[in-house]
């Protein structure tokens, strides 16, 4: 059972992990401010350098719907984590500290689903700064086990998806704390760390529904957030090179990645991590991405030994309420 009555419209948590975009994070919390939903609250879990004065400024935007958390490790799998234990609402909801959402029906358009007993999420379409759209979707994308690898988030109808970005993700917490939450072996802002967690959850519970009508645009803001980590050349930090790595490796041992698939996988991540367009301007580029992601997959192998870190496994006395 859901744990949600659908004769009503649920309780909504906001969840947003912010590092180093102060003045981003409080846009996002006034677009959040004019929201027209009665049941809701934001839980905004903070890393790195945090102040008294940057927590007062939010909270004079979001008042009593605004808690604030304090993450030891800037870590954003982590970080969803602290969000999906200290959530008090029924649905939470994952964006990105770097999102402009201009329309007030935003969490109606999420919400309205889980009136539904069986819709274990809800992912939202996610605009570029060029707010542009799709209209067409790849062939591929209506495969039902690869087809997330293709799907546009710009796309302008409704779906059913396998796989969504926590830049504009919904799910149950209950089912969410069921698959084990994020795995915060995928360090800092690792990739693919929302798409290991959704292909557990629909694997369980059946495909998420992509509504986009649930829309915002994702800024991808150049300081702050995962771009603190070296996000900034197409040879990609280890720790990101690494999580894909990862997530490939571990969806074949859970059964999420079947071995039929893994050329999907395999292109997906060569087009990414060395083919990508500023690699391909320069041989020399070109070695460093190989090296690195053959470095990326040795560190991926030693995470898989040592297993993952589950929602279960956050400690308490590594993060503190504000």
């Amino acid at each position: 059972m859901s744990g949600i009555n659908e004769s009503r419209w649920p309780s909504l948590t906001v969840m947003i992990p912010s590092l180093g975009r102060d003045e981003r994070l409080q846009a996002t919390a006034r677009d959040l401010a004019r929201q027209d939903y009665p049941d809701w609250e934001c839980v905004i879990v903070l890393q790195g350098q945090a102040s008294e004065a940057q927590v007062s400024r939010l909270r004079a935007i979001l008042g009593e719907r605004l808690r604030v958390f304090h993450a030891d490790e800037a870590n954003a799998s982590l970080a969803r984590n602290i969000g999906l234990l200290e959530a008090r609402s029924e649905v939470v909801l994952f964006l990105d500290d770097d999102v402009v959402i201009a329309d007030p029906d935003f969490l109606r358009h999420h919400a309205g689903h889980y009136r539904a007993p069986e819709v274990p999420g809800v992912v939202g379409q996610v605009l570029g700064p060029d707010r542009e759209v799709r209209d067409e979707r790849h062939p591929w994308s209506h495969h039902p086990r690869n087809g997330w690898l293709y799907f546009p988030s710009n796309f302008n109808h409704p779906a059913h998806v396998r796989n969504g970005a926590s830049v504009n993700l919904s799910v149950r917490k209950e089912w969410a704390l069921a698959v084990g939450g994020m795995d915060a072996q995928f360090e800092k802002g690792a990739h693919r760390e929302e798409s290991d967690f959704c292909l557990r959850l629909t694997d369980r519970y059946g495909l998420l529904v992509f509504d986009p009508k649930a829309s915002l645009v994702h800024l991808g803001e150049p300081s702050g957030g995962c771009r603190n980590w070296g996000m900034n050349s197409g040879v990609h930090p280890l720790h990101h090179v690494a999580g894909e790595w990862y997530f490939i490796l571990k969806g074949i041992r859970g059964g999420q990645i079947l071995w039929r698939d893994l050329p999907h996988h395999l292109f997906a991540l060569i087009r990414r991590q060395i083919l990508n367009r500023p690699n391909l301007q320069s041989l020399r580029s070109l070695w460093r991405a190989s090296r690195r992601s053959l470095e990326g997959l040795r560190a991926a192998l030693g995470k898989l030994r040592a297993g993952p870190r589950p929602v279960g496994a956050v400690r308490r006395d590594r993060y503190r309420s504000w």
